[in-house]
């Protein structure tokens, strides 16, 4: 008996000990808040959500821009070595004008290359060691790039190249059926 009144008297003391203390001086003016709109009750779940537009993500500033298949427009945003890689992105995207909401943007890779202009060495897309072509997104073929063109965003294609010699600074990159990006500065 006297053990447990140890116990439960150990136990009363450990829960005053860990109570927060009440005070009743505050050194600094509560702060007022604006009041915040009742959201709709999630009656399924009992939990409040409320709705918050997601931030718009930023428009990547194009280096270069060119007429694509369909009155698409494709954006090269990025031409970035990193080590002996050489990452390209462009955008694919349809003017406020267009009839259509979406048209589809496809390049055959083994058809993307780029120019060194220094040294006037044509280079291609690279393949990884079990023969993929490093480049995204890849279609059902793997053999080219597809990415829908909307009015709402673009569509993201990128290409991994060997990188020139650090002595170029820039490149001329070719692309079926969307052009060629000339005397395009690199990142390094």
């Amino acid at each position: 008996m006297q053990k447990s009144l140890f116990v439960a008297g150990a136990f009363a003391l450990s829960l005053a000990a860990c109570s927060p203390e009440k005070t009743t001086e505050t050194t600094t003016p509560p702060v007022a808040t604006a009041p915040t709109p009742a959201t709709p009750a999630d009656a399924s779940a009992g939990v409040e959500r409320a709705e918050v537009a997601a931030p718009a993500a930023p428009a990547t500033p194009a280096l270069a821009t060119q007429p694509g298949p369909r009155g698409s427009q494709v954006a090269l945003t990025k031409v970035r070595v990193i080590g002996d890689i050489m990452t390209v992105e462009l955008q694919a995207s349809l003017p406020p004008t267009m009839d259509s909401n979406s048209e589809t943007v496809r390049a055959d890779i083994d058809q993307v290359s780029y120019i060194d202009d220094a040294t006037a060495r044509k280079y291609n897309v690279l393949k990884d060691q079990t023969g993929l072509y490093m480049a995204l997104p890849l279609d059902y073929s793997k053999k080219s790039v597809s990415v829908s063109a909307r009015k709402a965003g673009p569509g993201i294609m990128t290409f991994k190249f060997p990188a020139p010699p650090a002595t170029s600074s820039t490149i001329s990159l070719s692309l079926p059926g969307m052009g060629s990006f000339d005397g395009i500065a690199i990142q390094r």
